[in-house]
């Protein structure tokens, strides 16, 4: 075999070897239990609902809000959080991304994140991603006593003032979040459920009744 032939075999072993390190197979996420997870109030889960719908959905009742959705459905996932929950959250403090209140849009606070009423219009964020990655870290305070990921860097400045692992679902989210904040937690999944149902996605009572036949 000449020289040239070896080096040129020993090349293509060389270049398969290292596309079968470098290849990962893409990552298939698991069926959705409709029914578990309906009635599953946990801040950790999966983002089902996408960017677009959530923006098309917000819309409906405010055709000048921001589009975030993309940013809830990517951070929500990189956390390990319910993000399409989260952007329910959002629609409560935020009144449909209208404000009104304490916060003004320019603060990029869709949580109001260090507002207490009175005039106190709580944290400013340089932008609109920081600003969801903000709400995703104060969540993750208070749903988990596990270090927060190191990348992004911590940019909630109340990370370190939540009793961490207090509330690891919505309800447990009233008079945290929110004070008194009754009821809290069920209105921020009810405006999921809301969601989930204009979409189509999931109907209880649909389930019942296929259940049943």
């Amino acid at each position: 075999m000449s020289k040239e032939l070896t080096w040129a075999l020993a090349i293509i072993v060389s270049l398969t070897v290292l596309g079968l390190t470098l290849y990962k197979p893409a990552k298939v996420e698991e069926p959705i239990d409709w029914d578990k997870l309906w009635n599953d109030p946990s801040i950790f889960g999966p983002t089902v609902l996408t960017g677009e719908q959530l923006d098309a959905y917000v819309k409906r009742q405010n055709p000048n809000a921001p589009e975030l959705g993309e940013y809830y459905v990517k951070w929500g996932k990189y956390y390990g959080i319910r993000g399409d929950v989260v952007f329910g959250q959002s629609i409560h403090e935020t009144g449909w991304f209208k404000f009104g209140g304490d916060v003004v849009p320019e603060q990029n606070n869709y949580a109001g994140i260090g507002t207490t009423g009175g005039g106190v219009k709580g944290h400013y964020f340089s932008t609109p991603e920081e600003g969801v990655i903000a709400q995703m870290q104060h969540i993750w305070a208070y749903a988990t006593t596990d270090p927060l990921p190191s990348y992004p860097e911590l940019v909630d400045p109340r990370f370190h003032l939540v009793k961490r692992g207090s509330a690891p679902t919505w309800p447990d989210m009233d008079g945290k979040w929110a004070v008194p904040g009754v009821g809290y937690g069920q209105r921020v999944l009810t405006h999921w459920k809301n969601m989930v149902r204009f979409y189509n996605l999931y109907d209880p009572a649909a389930a019942r009744r296929a259940k049943q036949n």
